[in-house]
């Protein structure tokens, strides 16, 4: 009958009690003692390797863990840094628009290039015909009266200023009047660009009225008029504009002109105040 070996961890367990009681009595045998026990600590290291072994997955899945975390921070801090990428792109892109607007108004000719000061548009009234709210007032040289343009033409003028702000009468309003001429229709692809147009032909009013057009009365109602003619401001003594602002295209025919403006006052962002007053 075969003998049943005893297990492995057993045999170590004996030995390590044997030790301790050797090792306590001391004497003559502390040289074997010596020995036994670096017999044994070689025979529980295949033991401690195996452990090491068997634990070593379970330490890989904790790190795992760590690792999934830290994933889902990273992500996350990508996400936030895509986010601000985008918002400084989109503020870039706006910057880049602005600056664009603010150099077609620095680059107007005639009385439209005069000395002035750019402002940005706060806020609009209701409709086309509302007032404007502008960012710049007193303290920036703007007095009561001062035209207002943007780079597509006339916007209207200054009624009412604040150290910091002002507000603009646009001339589609209905308390808002205008002396015109209008000169005839330009070849086409040689119009004359706004600030330059001459201040020539039939001699009329635009009327605002609250709405995206002006209506146009001509002094002399049988004066000849096309509709594509330009509109710019006739400039005559004591008006409250200079002469050759651009204000807009006319339209329509005898006796139902209109005029559409350049410059559609709830359309803007950025606008120059000249400074200019009318005599007195």
């Amino acid at each position: 009958m075969t003998a049943v070996r005893p297990p492995i961890v057993s045999v170590l367990v004996a030995s390590a009690l044997t030790l301790i009681l050797v090792g306590r009595a001391g004497g003559p045998l502390a040289s074997a003692v010596g020995a036994l026990r670096s017999v044994t600590r070689a025979a529980f290291v295949p033991v401690q390797a195996g452990g090491a072994a068997l634990f070593r997955p379970l330490e890989g899945v904790a790190a795992g863990v760590g690792r999934g975390g830290n994933l889902a921070r990273a992500e996350a801090d990508l996400a936030r840094a895509r986010q601000q990428a985008g918002s400084e792109a989109a503020r870039g892109d706006a910057l880049a628009a602005e600056n664009g607007r603010l150099a077609a108004l620095l680059g107007l000719a005639g009385p439209a290039g005069g000395d002035g000061v750019a402002a940005r548009v706060v806020s609009t009234g209701a409709g086309s015909g509302g007032t404007l709210l502008l960012d710049r007032g007193g303290g920036d040289g703007i007095r009561v009266g001062m035209p207002v343009i943007a780079a597509g033409g006339l916007v209207g003028r200054i009624v009412a200023v604040a150290p910091g702000s002002s507000t603009v009468l646009p001339v589609t309003d209905g308390a808002s009047a205008v002396g015109v001429r209008c000169s005839p229709p330009a070849p086409p692809g040689a119009g004359a660009p706004p600030g330059e147009a001459p201040a020539t032909g039939p001699a009329g009013v635009a009327q605002g009225r609250g709405g995206p057009t002006l209506r146009l009365d001509l002094l002399d109602p049988s004066a000849p008029l096309e509709s594509g003619a330009l509109a710019v401001t006739s400039g005559l003594r004591h008006s409250r504009f200079p002469a050759g602002l651009a204000v807009g295209r006319v339209t329509g025919s005898r006796g139902h002109f209109a005029v559409h403006p350049f410059a559609p006052p709830d359309r803007l962002e950025v606008v120059k105040v000249i400074r200019w007053s009318p005599e007195p």
